[in-house]
This record gives structure tokens, sequence and C-alpha cells, in this order.
């Protein structure tokens, strides 16, 4: 293969072991660093012509470290709802790897062989091994909101939490983990229904259940809370609801109307009057507990 066909598949990237393999000589590569190449990490080169860019980056890192792109990183890759840094993260397995270079984080941590894969050519951490490794990382409220979404969406197990704690004790991030773990009671799969549930626990409301399951024609519905014997119906916006409202409005309406249109009553409170008007909530939900 000719080098420049492979820089173009690398985001304009080329180690110096691959111009190797592609045929050309140490004193061939000198040359096309002199004439040709810049160096973006020590070992890895990129046309002078090809502009910078993260992606770039990335690639060199990864090609730099022989590791994975993990962290901040892979989730990037992934699409996952956390912030981007400019810097790329990568994870080495070997605990003796001598770096880092500026412009790279690197993660010297065990990585299991099902925890790497590739994607659009680039090794990186599987999306799970990414959300457990962003949970160990991020900022309590952040790691909580990422844990709620990937549970939600199946990205990870509960399970997948628990293995990994287990199976790297001593790790730095294990205590936020066990916390995370410890947190996600059954039948909350956001923290918005755990306010919602402290709420009705500490007013002494009984006869509710988390995650009701109503069977109606055709669909079945999980309420956030079902009063079975009210046939009332109270449904929570998380934090973030706003964020993707476009999808959420048109279901959520349907989904409401088939409510009332099997005989039940539904509420609806979003996070702001959860967190800053919680007496409004639960007179609220009195009121039509007694009508």
């Amino acid at each position: 293969m000719d080098w420049r066909d492979l820089a173009r598949g690398q985001a304009g990237t080329v180690a110096r072991g691959q111009l190797l393999r592609c045929g050309l000589t140490d004193d061939a590569v000198d040359g096309l660093v002199a004439r040709e190449l810049v160096t973006v990490l020590p070992g890895v080169y990129s046309p002078r012509a090809v502009p910078r860019s993260l992606a770039q980056r990335e690639w060199a890192a990864v090609l730099w470290s022989g590791g994975v792109l993990s962290h901040w990183s892979a989730a990037r890759r992934w699409g996952l709802p956390v912030p981007s840094r400019p810097q790329p993260h990568v994870t080495v397995g070997d605990r003796r790897f001598r770096g880092p270079v500026a412009g790279v984080r690197v993660h010297r941590v065990r990585l299991a062989p099902d925890d790497r894969t590739v994607l659009d050519g680039l090794a990186l951490t599987t999306r799970t091994r990414t959300v457990i490794d962003l949970l160990r990382a991020l900022r309590p409220p952040e790691a909580r909101e990422l844990r709620d979404r990937a549970l939600a969406q199946h990205w990870i197990e509960l399970a997948d939490l628990q293995r990994s704690v287990s199976a790297q004790l001593g790790r730095t991030g294990n205590t936020q983990l066990r916390m995370l773990i410890g947190e996600h009671e059954a039948g909350a799969d956001a923290e918005s229904e755990r306010v919602l549930h402290a709420l009705l626990r500490r007013a002494g409301i009984t006869g509710w259940r988390p995650q009701y399951c109503l069977l109606l024609p055709g669909r079945t519905l999980y309420l956030d809370v079902g009063f079975d014997a009210q046939r009332l119906a109270i449904e929570v916006d998380g934090r973030r609801y706003h964020d993707d409202l476009s999808d959420r409005f048109e279901a959520d309406r349907a989904r409401q109307n088939a409510l009332i249109a099997a005989g039940w009553r539904v509420l609806r409170f979003t996070w702001r009057q959860l967190t800053e008007e919680p007496d409004l909530v639960i007179r609220t939900i009195v009121q039509l507990l007694a009508a």
C-alpha cells in the first residue's frame, strides 16, 4: 500500500513503523520528514498540506502509544452525552509505558480483550468500557446523569458495573462506582424518579408503585409512578429532558392520550418543580388522590 493512501485513512497521520512496512528505508523516511512530513507526535507524522484536526490528534495518540482511544475521546466517537475535551485520551495496558507527551493523556490500566474494539479503523474502548471509565472519572452529578442515561439506553447493565469493581479491586474510581451502584434503587431509572420517590416517602404517601407496568390494547406502558387504586399516573421529566425535546414531544403526547383513553389521570412534573417546589408537587398529588 502507498503510505499516502494509508495516511488518508488515518485522518492524515502515519507512523514511522508503518512507513517502513510500506517498503521505505530509514533514510527514505528521514528524507520524507525533511521534505514532506511534519511531526505530530514522536514517530508519528502528517503531510504538511493536511490541516490540523482533533481526529488527527486522536489517531496520532493511538499510533504513538500503541494503545486505544478511551475516556472522553472514545465517548466522542460513541456519541455519549458528555462534554468533549480537546486533549486525546488513550489507555495502554502496560504500566511500564514511558510517557506521556505534551497534549496526550495516558491511562495505564489493564484492558481485557473484550474491552477493545475498532471503529472506522481506529482502536478504542468499547462503548460499555468507555461508559464505566467515565463513571469513575466524572464529577458525581455528571456521573449520575450518565449512569441513568446509559442504563435506560442499555449501553450498560448494573451487572457490568459490579463486575468492573470486582475485577479491578483497588482501582481509582471504585469508590464512586460503588456509590453509583448503591444509589440505583430498583424501580427508578433516573435521578428525577429517585427524587420523586423520596418526596412521596417523606410525605407518608402510600399505595404507589414505581415503574408500574400497565397493559393497554396493543401496547405496554411503564409509568414512572402508578397509583393503581386511584388510576393516577405520575410522570417526571429529567433535568436534561429538553435536550432532545422534538422526539419526546410526540411520544409523550401519544402516551398521555393512551392513558387518558384508558381511564387514567396523568400528572407530569418537571425537574425544576421536583427540586424547587416539592411542597407544590406533594399538594397536587394529595389533591388528586383525595378526589
